[in-house]
């Protein structure tokens, strides 16, 4: 367990997510030393990334009056928790907005700095290959993926989160119904399509939380 703060925030970062990031890294792949070191710069590179991420959410938090704000970051990602205003719907909106749009733009700022370094540069200089431009490939990658993959409108990721906001608090079952069918959706694309398991798993965990919820909405009378 590590602990710091961070523009004020006390930040978390559970021993599961530094396991998660070097599983997405490849680190069952290690067969050698030399294998190590791609792991440990995509390590580096999505704590980085995903702390930026919770910072977007923390710091309009903040703006919108939050106080006592916290971030952890635990499994594939993280959150901020804010014990200090109530938020309104349009100001929760714009929170789950502002994580993923502050990596997203992050991520294509160093994207733009690498390929403008490349062009300017004359020849082969060894950037490309150097761990420094692995991770800074590494950064950009998970920033832009982990941003689009939260703003899909599955609940509780980002997209979810601003699908409740519009719908509201009486069509929450709406809201986990759509988020049942998009994850099974986005789920099969990305095994049939991607050809990968990581997003299938993700969605897959996702629509049965989703289902989970609708059952407990349904079965309950008290107000969501």
């Amino acid at each position: 367990m590590i602990r710091f703060r961070l523009f004020g925030f006390p930040v978390t970062v559970e021993p599961w997510h530094w396991a998660i990031l070097a599983f997405c890294g490849g680190a069952l792949k290690i067969k050698e030393s030399e294998d190590l070191l791609p792991v440990l710069l995509f390590m580096a590179a999505g704590v980085v990334s995903i702390l930026i991420h919770e910072l977007g959410h923390a710091l309009t938090m903040r703006l919108f009056g939050g106080r006592h704000i916290s971030i952890v970051l635990h499994g594939m990602g993280g959150h901020a928790i804010s014990q200090g205003a109530p938020f309104s719907r349009g100001q929760h909106i714009l929170i789950s907005l502002a994580g993923p749009l502050l990596q997203a733009a992050c991520g294509l700022l160093v994207l733009i700095a690498v390929i403008t370094s490349a062009d300017t540069s004359s020849g082969s200089t060894g950037l490309e290959v150097s761990p420094v431009y692995q991770l800074l490939d590494d950064f950009i990658l998970v920033s832009l993926f982990w941003a689009i993959l939260n703003l899909i409108p599955v609940y509780p990721m980002d997209g979810g989160q601003i699908l409740h906001g519009i719908l509201g608090p009486r069509r929450v079952q709406l809201t986990f119904q759509i988020s049942i069918i998009v994850a099974i959706v986005v789920g099969g694309l990305g095994f049939f399509v991607l050809k990968t398991w990581l997003l299938p798993i993700i969605m897959v965990f996702s629509a049965v939380e989703n289902y989970k919820a609708l059952k407990r909405v349904r079965s309950s009378s008290a107000p969501w």
